[in-house]
């Protein structure tokens, strides 16, 4: 008997993170919204909506469920035992010709994604690429671009490969932007392990990251030590702790900015007070507030 499949965490998570092929089990409430059967409190017919990426519209949507319609004479108190290709799509509340499309075996509260257009990679690349273009350019942007691509079509080991490249990179850029104020030493640095090193850096990581980076010693893993469904599994712990590691540069890259505007507009007031061009405040002016019991 084919063993269990985990059950998707929600219908967002399936129709934005999961890769094709990948056979998934799915909750009766999940399945209600899927097939347009979801209701409200009250009983009525409710009209879900779920929030991910608009490749159209280049950022974060809304999008309306176009619910998977079942032909006549085949009941949905039958939907339990269903074994048959069905299709959906979703539609941007922005606008309605934004529609991504999928195409679905379901067999027996089972759900496998045999087709989506636009594909999952083309959504996840996009996505990454209009977030973090300023902080993740080069090498490991190529390199992220292939992981994802290949997470996406189900190639778990090709994947992680260059996931953990552009992991190692960041750690890396991390340690060679401190090591000097730190006193750190490469050789030292080179040999330890990926959990090590993030321990090292922990004053200069996201806090979260330190927390669980004992997980990080899979990427220490030699390729013959790695099975492909593992590292699926793993794919989106990767590439989260990735987008840690970016929100937390573009962070810094806005407190930056933030500190030249500032400076600068410092400096063009200064300029404009010494030129006469803003009067000086008087001295009754700059002079303590007065009582109003004063005459």
């Amino acid at each position: 008997a084919d063993s269990k499949p985990q059950v998707i965490a929600s219908v967002e998570d399936l129709l934005f993170n999961t890769p094709l092929y990948a056979r998934c089990g799915v909750t009766r409430d999940q399945i209600e919204i899927l097939y347009g059967r979801a209701a409200d409190t009250f009983g009525q017919r409710a009209d879900p909506k779920i929030d991910g990426y608009c490749l159209y519209c280049k950022k974060e949507a809304t999008f309306e469920i176009n619910a998977i319609h079942i032909p006549s004479g085949d009941p949905w108190n039958n939907i339990e035992h269903r074994h048959a290709f069905d299709d959906m799509s979703i539609t941007c509340v922005r606008n309605s010709s934004h529609r991504i499309r999928y195409y679905f075996l379901v067999r027996h509260m089972t759900i496998t994604k045999v087709g989506q257009h636009p594909s999952l990679a083309d959504i996840a690349i996009d996505e990454t690429r209009q977030k973090y273009r300023t902080v993740l350019r080069g090498e490991n942007w190529s390199e992220l671009y292939k992981a994802i691509g290949l997470a996406a079509h189900g190639e778990g080991i090709g994947s992680f490969v260059y996931l953990r490249r552009v992991f190692e990179n960041l750690i890396n850029s991390r340690f060679d932007e401190f090591k000097g104020a730190e006193g750190w030493n490469d050789v030292v640095f080179k040999q330890m392990r990926m959990d090590e090193k993030i321990g090292l850096l922990k004053g200069h990581l996201p806090p979260l990251l330190v927390e669980t980076r004992k997980i990080y010693k899979i990427f220490s893993l030699g390729i013959h030590e790695l099975e492909n469904d593992a590292c699926l599994q793993f794919f989106d712990v990767g590439k989260r702790s990735i987008i840690m590691i970016l929100e937390d540069d573009l962070k810094k890259q806005q407190e930056l900015a933030d500190r030249k505007q500032l400076l600068e507009a410092v400096a063009k007031f200064g300029s404009a007070a010494a030129s006469g061009e803003v009067d000086a405040p008087s001295a009754e002016e700059s002079g303590p507030p007065r009582s109003n019991n004063q005459p």
